[in-house]
């Protein structure tokens, strides 16, 4: 139920035991008592009141016995549950996953971890499958279960899915919406009838059908032995190890082999066959699942998170692993007739290596690897693909002239760093648009935004530390991989002591913990001075998120399909303890609970994320609208799409416009802040500007700085008061640069004048990305 045999590795913490197993429990009962979930399990375990008293927070019950009773209060049926496993000796009770023991500190202390795990003591390969399947029979489709003419408002008004009579735990496994705490985040869609529109999107993602890909199948399953030998499949005999059994027997081997010792610790061994055999049961169950489906159609799952992205849940679908992904064909296709072995070659070609256009992928398939398919090496060669099954899969299909096997193959194709090129939207930022490949690419070029930002990284660091013997090292150092694991999480808010830490986990043995923070600065002055525009509309939107969080409210963000509801809570630490009867010796185990007030740091973090998240889901949605308009195939993953090679071509095309259709973007920011600053108040007051007021024309500074004293709290603090000042102060000074940069830098004596810059300057930069010559890889393979 919790130890499944596909994961990467077999510990669980506790704390996450208890509280899977509270809220099964807890769901269990409740479809027991009226046949559906109606209390979310958030609900459920924090009936309780939370007041906080001085610098501790204090759980408050009435009646006698508070602290005998504190247990069967908070999480009751979990942790009874696993003190009972343990008696029975099911699971043991782990203090140490890794070996190693590090000290850490945290708000000036040093303390020595100490997190508790639970380990099977029997096979977990015997334990059932507990995940979401592909469905064999056609998923009903959502609609609207509101009786008479009401209109739905939320996702739970809508109905439909797989299954129309739920039980156990399936109902909250295949519920639309995947926020497990729905009372806080959630989608609200009742404006006009966009839950109309957002039905069609889901109703088509759940509903296209797939089949096994039989003829690769079945050469898999004759050549598996080639495949263990290459080292792309593990041996199947792993799968059916317990690693408790040969954990001893690993140890006895290690102690005996003196040539071994000295290699590697007997916990990297152990870690080693550890994680080989969780993934021989995963490519043992996934070859199952693939042989049960073969001849049958089916149709994968979907659900959306509270800012509207789409996921899959299972383990045979598109966003899994390359072995998963392989296996699975569209079905029942009706083609144009219009793709040919150019498209085809070019995406195999992708499948191996990554190339600097698809004119180079198509050339290296043409030439290089066709001057190697007859060697007997071929196998050998394939090896070093980048996503060998899918490489050869795609092989096979070709090789077998089957014209409706080759044109059921799906074809994925990823946005080209979809955080920056919405961000190249909002501030029409053409440079930023070209190396994003929003813009068509003149020289024919896939272009990286990462590759640019590392060249320019080391110009900077040379030029900016005083250590040049430092700069020297690091910048030798420097891969894409670890700029993009910098600069990417910044947009989202990453901090220096994160970034520090990365460098030094990354450049360890070249660079000393000082050192990594000195690096790390560097990068942030690289950041502020190389994206002054970024920066600015970051900090405006985090400002935004901070005043509605600080005014008690939750924010909320708007695309024509729904409005995300974001409402972060402060988390409160509980204990609970275990007796561990085989060591004679209790365990404390620590849980977050939510509590009632709200987490203005949390949502000044998240504010940006989720902001940009949504408008992404928005495009991939849209983009799944223009498919279906031309009656094309299609299924996505955040901002992955996969269609067949006739329609490869269309994507790029129709990602552009969809852009294109959002319209100025100072339009959006107008409406997020009406949204979270003007409107409540002028639902105060009854009087002000109406929704949609600012959409053609720029808030003036004394209008916005008028809405924002209007929501400073009365009765607080000169402290805090200070820093609402200092909030308001940077709303107004990042919405006065935004403004400069999308409207261009002059000063105009009517909003609406400015607006018309703005309108001005989008088409500009509209009319760059709609261009016909260049080539279009704003997604690409």
């Amino acid at each position: 139920m919790f130890f499944y045999s596909v994961e990467s590795n077999s510990l669980i913490r506790v704390a996450s035991l208890v509280e899977q197993l509270e809220s099964s429990v807890r769901h269990q009962a409740s479809l027991f008592k009226s046949g559906r979930c109606n209390k979310p399990f958030s609900s459920a375990t924090n009936d309780f009141k939370v007041k906080k008293s001085g610098n501790d927070f204090k759980v408050k019950k009435s009646g006698k016995d508070r602290k005998s009773s504190k247990l069967v209060m908070m999480y009751p049926f979990g942790s009874g549950l696993v003190q009972f496993m343990e008696e029975r000796k099911l699971i043991s009770l782990v203090t140490d996953l890794s070996g190693t023991v590090r000290v850490e500190k945290k708000k000036g202390s040093y303390f020595l971890p100490s997190h508790l795990y639970a380990v099977c003591n029997f096979d977990i390969s015997l334990l059932p499958i507990k995940l979401n399947l592909p469905m064999v029979c056609k998923p009903r489709d959502w609609t609207s279960a509101c009786r008479g003419d009401q209109n739905p408002r939320y996702l739970s008004d809508l109905s439909g899915g797989y299954l129309s009579g739920p039980t156990g735990g399936l109902y909250d496994r295949y519920r639309l919406l995947s926020s497990g705490d729905i009372n806080h985040f959630y989608i609200d869609i009742g404006r006009e009838k966009n839950y109309e529109k957002l039905c069609v999107v889901m109703n088509k993602q759940q509903g296209q059908a797939f089949q096994i890909n039989s003829y690769w199948f079945q050469f898999l399953q004759d050549n598996e032995d080639s495949f263990v030998e290459s080292g792309l499949l593990m041996p199947r005999f792993l799968s059916s190890m317990n690693i408790k059994d040969v954990s001893n027997l690993l140890r006895e081997f290690h102690m005996k082999d003196e040539v071994i010792k000295k290699l590697c610790s007997f916990s990297e061994l152990l870690r080693t066959l550890s994680k080989n055999i969780q993934r021989s049961r995963y490519e043992n169950l996934i070859m199952k699942l693939a042989q049960a489906y073969d001849g049958y159609h089916f149709d994968l799952p979907a659900f959306l998170d509270f800012r509207g992205r789409i996921y899959r849940s299972g383990v045979l679908h598109f966003h899994e692993r390359d072995l998963a992904r392989s296996l699975i064909v569209f079905a029942d296709l009706k083609s144009q007739g219009t793709s040919d072995d150019k498209t085809n070659f070019e995406a195999a070609a992708f499948h191996y290596k990554s190339f600097d256009s698809v004119d180079d992928g198509l050339d290296w398939f043409s030439n290089d690897f066709f001057s190697q398919r007859g060697s007997p090496d071929v196998f050998m060669y394939a090896r070093e693909a980048k996503r060998p099954f899918q490489f050869h899969a795609h092989l096979m299909a070709l090789v077998s002239k089957n014209m409706k096997l080759i044109s059921s193959i799906p074809f994925t194709q990823d946005a080209s760093a979809s955080a920056f090129q919405i961000l190249s939207y909002f501030l029409l930022d053409a440079p930023l648009a070209s190396r994003t490949n929003l813009i068509p690419s003149l020289d024919g070029k896939i272009q990286d935004v990462y590759s640019y930002i590392l060249e320019d990284l080391k110009v900077f660091m040379i030029a900016e530390m005083e250590n040049k013997n430092l700069s020297t090292i690091v910048c030798n150092q420097l891969t894409r991989k670890l700029v993009k694991g910098i600069f990417m999480p910044m947009i989202y808010g990453k901090t220096l002591m994160s970034t520090a830490r990365d460098l030094k986990d990354h450049l360890s043995h070249f660079i000393t913990h000082k050192e990594s923070f000195e690096v790390a600065s560097v990068c942030f002055k690289f950041w502020r001075t190389q994206f002054p525009g970024m920066e600015c509309l970051i900090r405006l939107i985090r400002h935004i998120g901070w005043i509605a969080s600080a005014r008690d409210r939750p924010v909320f963000y708007r695309v024509p399909y729904f409005t995300t509801v974001q409402d972060y809570m402060i988390m409160v630490p509980i204990n609970i303890w275990f007796y561990d009867g085989l060591h004679k010796k209790r365990h404390r185990v620590t849980l977050r609970v939510s509590s009632s007030k709200r987490d203005r740091r949390k949502t000044d973090i998240s504010t940006f994320v989720n902001f940009i998240h949504q408008r992404d889901a928005h495009i991939a949605m849209k983009v799944v609208e223009r498919m279906l308009e031309k009656g094309a195939p299609i299924y996505t993953v955040h901002d992955n799409f996969i269609t067949t090679a006739e329609y490869t071509h269309d994507l790029p095309r129709i990602y552009i416009k969809v852009i294109c259709d959002m319209g100025p973007p100072l339009s959006i920011l107008n409406e997020f802040i009406y949204m979270n600053i003007i409107q409540p108040i002028v639902k105060v007051e009854s009087d002000g500007p109406h929704e949609g007021y600012f959409a053609d024309k720029v808030i003036s500074k004394e209008i916005l700085h008028y809405y924002l004293k209007a929501n400073v709290p009365e009765n607080i603090s000169k402290r805090m008061m200070a820093t609402w000042e200092e909030r308001i102060s940077g709303i107004l000074t990042s919405y006065e640069n935004y403004t400069r940069y999308v409207c261009g830098d002059f000063q105009s004596p009517t909003p609406m004048d400015c607006f018309r810059a703005h309108e001005e300057k989008w088409e500009k930069f509209q009319s760059k990305l709609l261009r016909e010559e260049g080539n279009y890889y704003c997604v690409h393979y």
